[in-house]
C-alpha cells in the first residue's frame, strides 16, 4: 500500500511541476522581454523580504504535522480533530499578526529598497500583492497539512494543477497581450484564493467526521506544544536567515538588475531540481508511516536504499547543470542575460550536496524532536550570511553562492547525526566514507561528461541542447552502472523501480478493464 500512495503522490505532484515549471519559464521569458528587469528583481526581492515574516508561523504546521502522523497511523479521529482545531484557532492569530507586522514593514519599505529605477507606487503595489498571499495561505492554506499527513497530497495537487494552470494562462496575457504587471501579480493572488477554497471544501468530504473542538492551554501543555514550538522556532529561524537572504544580500549589495538575473538561474535551476524531486516527494508521509508502524532495522535498510536514490539524483542535476544550463539561459534570456561560469558551477555543488542528503532530512522531518540539531541550524545560518555579506563584495554572485555552500554543511551535518544517533542508534563513519567515494565518482563522471560533450557538434538550438542534455543522462546513466551495479544499495533501488512499475501497471490494466 506505501509503494501505491508513493506513486499516486509522486506521479501527480510530478505532473502538476512539469506543466507549471514550462509555463513559468515562458512566462518568465515574456517578461524579460515585455517588462522591466528590474521589477523582476523586485519581485525576487519581496518574495524573500516576506518570507522571513513566516517566523511568525512559529512552526506550528511542522509541529501539528508531526503529531498527525502519528494519530493517522493509529487511526485516533478524537485527537486528530483536536490537532486541527489547535492548527486554526492559532493560524488564525498568527495570520492577524503577520497583517500587523506587515503594515508595520510597509512604512519601512524606502530602507529596503533603495533603487529609484522604479516607480515608488509600483513598489508599494508589489509588497501589498506580496502580503495578501501569505495571509490566504495563513487563514486558508493549513487544511492541506491533513492531506499531505494522511499520504492523499494528490488531492491537492490535482486542484493546484488545473487553478494554477488557470492563473499562469492569465499572467501570460497580462505580460504579453496587456503589458502589465498589475493584473499579472493580482491572477497569482486570485487563483490562490480559489484553490484553498476548494480544498476546504474537500477536506468536509473527505473526512466528515472532522469537526472543530474547544482548545484550551491544558490540551497545548500536554502536548508538550510549547516546547516543539519553541525549539522548531529555532530551527524555522535559522533556516529563514540561511535560504532567504541570498536575494536581499544580492540587490541591496550589487543592485536590482543583478538580482534579476540571478531570479533567472534560479528559475531554472529550481525547474530541474524540483522535477527530478518531485519524483520521490510522495515518500514522506510514508516515511512516517514506516517510522511509527515498522521496526527499526527494516527503516534503516530503507533509508539506505532512498539514500542512494537521493544521490543518484543529485548526480544527475549536477551534470545537466554543468553541460546545458549556460547555454540554455543564452539562447532563451539572450547572451546578455549571463552570469559568469563560476556561478553556475557553485550552484551544481550546492545543488548536489543539497539533494545528497534530501534522505535524512525526510526521515528527520517525520520525527518531530527538534532540539538535538538546532545548534547546527544557528551555525548555518550565521555562516551563510556573513560568509555572504563579506565576499559579494569581492566576488559578486560567486560570493554569496560560497556562503551558502558553507552554510549548508552545518544543515547536513546536524540532520545525519540525528538520524544516525536518535533513529537508528548507529555509527555515521561508514556513511560519511560512502558519501565521500560516491562524490568522487561523480565528480570524475561529470568532469569526463564534459570533456566528451564539449564537441562543436551540438548546435546552439533547443534541438541541439536536448540532445545534449540527452546524450549526457545516457553517459551518466551508463557510468553509474559500470561503477555501482554490484553496489547493495544500487540493487535496491532497481528492485524498488520494478516494483513500482509493477503496480503501475497493474493499475493502467485494471483502468483499462473497467
Amino acid at each position: 500500500m506505501r509503494v501505491v500512495n508513493v506513486l499516486r503522490n509522486s506521479m501527480y505532484s510530478m505532473t502538476l511541476y512539469v506543466v507549471l515549471a514550462v509555463l513559468s519559464i515562458l512566462i518568465r521569458q515574456a517578461f524579460t522581454r515585455h517588462l522591466p528587469l528590474e521589477l523582476l528583481g523586485l519581485e525576487g526581492l519581496f518574495t524573500n523580504v516576506i518570507a522571513l515574516l513566516s517566523i511568525a508561523e512559529l512552526g506550528i504546521s511542522t509541529v501539528i504535522s508531526y503529531g498527525l502522523y502519528l494519530e493517522i497511523a493509529n487511526k485516533n479521529e478524537a485527537e486528530v480533530n483536536m490537532l486541527m482545531s489547535i492548527y486554526r484557532y492559532i493560524y488564525l492569530i498568527i495570520g492577524t499578526g503577520v497583517a500587523l507586522i506587515g503594515v508595520i514593514l510597509f512604512f519601512c519599505l524606502p530602507w529596503i529598497v533603495r533603487d529609484e529605477s522604479i516607480a515608488w507606487g509600483y513598489v508599494e503595489f508589489v509588497y501589498v500583492i506580496q502580503i495578501c498571499t501569505v495571509l490566504s495561505t495563513y487563514f486558508l492554506a493549513y487544511r492541506r497539512t491533513l492531506f499531505a499527513a494522511d499520504q492523499k497530497d494528490y488531492i491537492c495537487v490535482r486542484i493546484d494543477l488545473v487553478c494554477t494552470f488557470a492563473a499562469n494562462l492569465v499572467k501570460f496575457a497580462a505580460i504579453v497581450v496587456w503589458q502589465s504587471y498589475t493584473m499579472y501579480a493580482l491572477s497569482a493572488l486570485g487563483f490562490n484564493i480559489l484553490a484553498n477554497l476548494i480544498i476546504s471544501h474537500r477536506l468536509g468530504k473527505e473526512y466528515p467526521f472532522l469537526h472543530t473542538v474547544k482548545v484550551t492551554i491544558q490540551d497545548l501543555r500536554q502536548r508538550k506544544f510549547f516546547v516543539d514550538v519553541k525549539n522548531f522556532l529555532i530551527h524555522k529561524l535559522s533556516y529563514i536567515v540561511y535560504s532567504g537572504t541570498d536575494a536581499i544580500i544580492i540587490s541591496s549589495i550589487l543592485g536590482l538588475r543583478t538580482a534579476g538575473l540571478v531570479a533567472n538561474y534560479v528559475l531554472l535551476c529550481d525547474g530541474v531540481y524540483k522535477l527530478l524531486y518531485k519524483m520521490l516527494q510522495g515518500i514522506i508521509p510514508s516515511v512516517a508511516n514506516l517510522v511509527y508502524t515498522d521496526d527499526r532495522e527494516k527503516s534503516y535498510r530503507v533509508y539506505r536504499m532512498l539514500d542512494f536514490a537521493y544521490f543518484l539524483i543529485g548526480g544527475y542535476i549536477a551534470c545537466i547543470y554543468f553541460t546545458v544550463l549556460q547555454p540554455f539561459v543564452a539562447l532563451f534570456f539572450g547572451a546578455e542575460f549571463l552570469l559568469e561560469d563560476a556561478y553556475v558551477m557553485a550552484l551544481a555543488v550546492n545543488v548536489f550536496l543539497g539533494m545528497q542528503f534530501e534522505n535524512a532530512y525526510n526521515f528527520r522531518s517525520t520525527h518531530g524532536v527538534f532540539e538535538n540539531d538546532r545548534g547546527y541550524m544557528v551555525l548555518s545560518a550565521a555562516t551563510n550570511l556573513i560568509l555572504s555579506l563579506i565576499l559579494a563584495h569581492y566576488l559578486g554572485v560567486v560570493g554569496v553562492m560560497i556562503g551558502t555552500i558553507a552554510g549548508l554543511w552545518f544543515i547536513v551535518y546536524g540532520r545525519v547525526q540525528f538520524v544516525f544517533r536518535v533513529i537508528f542508534r548507529r555509527s555515521m563513519k561508514k556513511y560519511w566514507w560512502r558519501h565521500a567515494w560516491w562524490s568522487m565518482v561523480v565528480l570524475f563522471e561529470i568532469m569526463l561528461i564534459e570533456e566528451i560533450l564539449s564537441a562543436s557538434f551540438f548546435s546552439s538550438t533547443y534541438t541541439g541542447l536536448f540532445v545534449k542534455c540527452l546524450c549526457a543522462a545516457l553517459l551518466m546513466l551508463g557510468m553509474q552502472f559500470l561503477v555501482f551495479h554490484r553496489c547493495e544499495e544500487f540493487r535496491s533501488v532497481c528492485l524498488y523501480a520494478v516494483e513500482a512499475k509493477d503496480v503501475l501497471m497493474s493499475k493502467i490494466r485494471g483502468r483499462k478493464s473497467q
